[in-house]
């Protein structure tokens, strides 16, 4: 048994799952860790290209679980913390690539934390003219929305005990559950801490008609998360026009895709709060 497990959900297996399956086999951390990887796919063929890509990294300790009965990244996370025997728990995904020393700052942080998000390098990786179509995920500190801090699953540690007693990520949202689950974190108490020098190199997708069909489903997740739960410390959610303020993210340099980006968001978010009142029940 290990006392760090790290997560991560898998779908399809394409040409950027190699570089962190290399860059997880080659931390610095000087201690047993175990790789668990959630298989979010029935298809056999993509199992058996999982595991044959694993003979190739040998040194890692890792173990392939099945979460193909729900088709979701939240799912699949949440099957491979169950699955998973560490007492820390620390998320990343697969098209991304650690940093060398990424799990020892990890679990260096949690020695004071419960709950850690990571720096999200978007450099390295960065698709050419794309650099000012989005605010920093991470700018030098943790992201907020509407004011209130959040965790990122691609870069994440949390201990076990607080994982389970909110009950890990909500599967029912279109998309921002690590948003809810961080604020379930704070309404039980929990301080998210952040960790500069955890560093995750980040990559976003590429064209303007992926990252717009991208944040429309942001936006409808935003709206789902207030409409049920509300923000931090809130005692009701919010389904009015209240839940449609904006974030107050800004960027060095608005492009065209900036504002394509914000109006993606914008119209998500009525749809999805649009949805959510729809399925109120009256009375």
């Amino acid at each position: 048994m290990a006392d760090v497990s790290v997560v991560m959900p898998v779908g399809r297996i394409d040409a950027f799952l190699p570089a962190q399956l290399e860059a997880l086999g080659g931390q610095s951390y000087g201690k047993n860790f175990e790789l668990v990887l959630s298989l979010n796919s029935n298809n056999l063929e993509h199992e058996q290209a999982l595991r044959n890509l694993l003979k190739d990294h040998s040194t890692l300790a890792a173990t392939v679980v099945d979460s193909s009965d729900i088709r979701s990244a939240s799912h699949a996370r949440n099957v491979g913390a169950e699955k998973a025997s560490g007492s820390v728990l620390l998320f990343c995904d697969g098209d991304d690539i650690a940093d060398r020393f990424w799990i020892e700052r990890m679990v260096e942080a949690l020695e004071y934390y419960d709950a850690v998000g990571g720096f999200l390098d978007e450099e390295l990786l960065a698709v050419p003219g794309q650099e000012h179509w989005r605010p920093p995920a991470t700018p030098q500190a943790l992201p907020q929305f509407l004011g209130h801090d959040y965790l990122v699953s691609a870069n994440m540690g949390v201990k076990r005990l607080p994982f389970e007693a909110v009950g890990g990520f909500d599967v029912g949202l279109t998309r921002g559950e690590d948003i809810a689950f961080s604020w379930a974190l704070l309404d039980h108490g929990v301080q998210l801490g952040y960790c500069g020098e955890a560093i995750m190199y980040y990559r976003h997708r590429r064209g303007i008609r992926s990252m717009m069909h991208q944040h429309y489903l942001y936006g409808i997740g935003f709206s789902q998360i207030l409409a049920r739960r509300g923000l931090p410390g809130e005692q009701e959610s919010n389904d009015g026009l209240g839940a449609l303020r904006p974030n107050g993210q800004s960027v060095d340099r608005m492009t065209a895709a900036y504002f394509l980006r914000r109006a993606s968001i914008a119209t998500g978010r009525v749809v999805g709060l649009v949805s959510e009142r729809a399925q109120r029940p009256e009375g």
